[in-house]
């Protein structure tokens, strides 16, 4: 299962990127193979993933205006969870910063420079980071990027998603079941 996790963890992530950075047939095709492996997670993943699939990929006039130049849902998991700083000033002492920070410090205890052209917040980045460590989730500091980090930024990212009608809605719900089945796995070998 731990091949799966990490597959699974490598293809959300790269579902989540703008179509133009990434192959969208090499991709479902990767997805559509994973689908069956995925009964394990949850009963409803294979036909999540599926059904986003069936819309996928988005135009990348759709995507830029959802998720990237002023967008209607950001892909920085930040954003849900801290209030924009007002000025430049403010930025650097916004509570946004310290959770970069120690997701910086998170990337760096497992030996990752992850961020380059990117946020640290920035949700593909932080799935992909979950893929390069899945084999790691015994470690008490992944499971808190988890539950800490990520978990409670989704909830107010779905919503928003909910409210612009986007089909990444099924791949945030999926990226929610993988985050509870790993885990839920965790604890096992607690």
């Amino acid at each position: 299962m731990d091949e799966v996790l990490k597959e699974a963890y490598s293809i959300l992530s790269e579902l989540w990127c703008n179509p133009a950075d990434v192959d969208p047939e090499e991709l479902k095709e990767r997805a559509y193979g994973l689908a069956g492996a995925l009964r394990e997670v949850s009963p409803e993943a294979p036909s999540k993933l599926a059904r986003f699939l069936e819309e996928y990929p988005p135009t990348e006039e759709y995507y830029i205006e959802t998720f990237e130049l002023s967008p209607r849902c950001p892909l920085y998991l930040g954003s849900y969870l801290f209030e924009e700083p007002k000025t430049c000033a403010q930025a650097g002492v916004s509570e946004r910063n310290d959770y970069m920070i120690d997701i910086l410090g998170i990337y760096k205890h497992f030996g990752l420079g992850m961020v380059e052209k990117e946020l640290p917040d920035f949700l593909p980045l932080m799935i992909e980071f979950l893929a390069i460590t899945s084999d790691r989730r015994e470690d008490g500091v992944r499971r808190k990027f988890i539950e800490e980090y990520m978990m409670p930024a989704l909830e107010p990212m779905r919503s928003k998603l909910e409210e612009v009608g986007a089909p990444h809605l099924l791949l945030l719900d999926l990226l929610k079941e993988l985050l509870r089945f790993d885990l839920s796995r965790q604890e096992v070998r607690s």
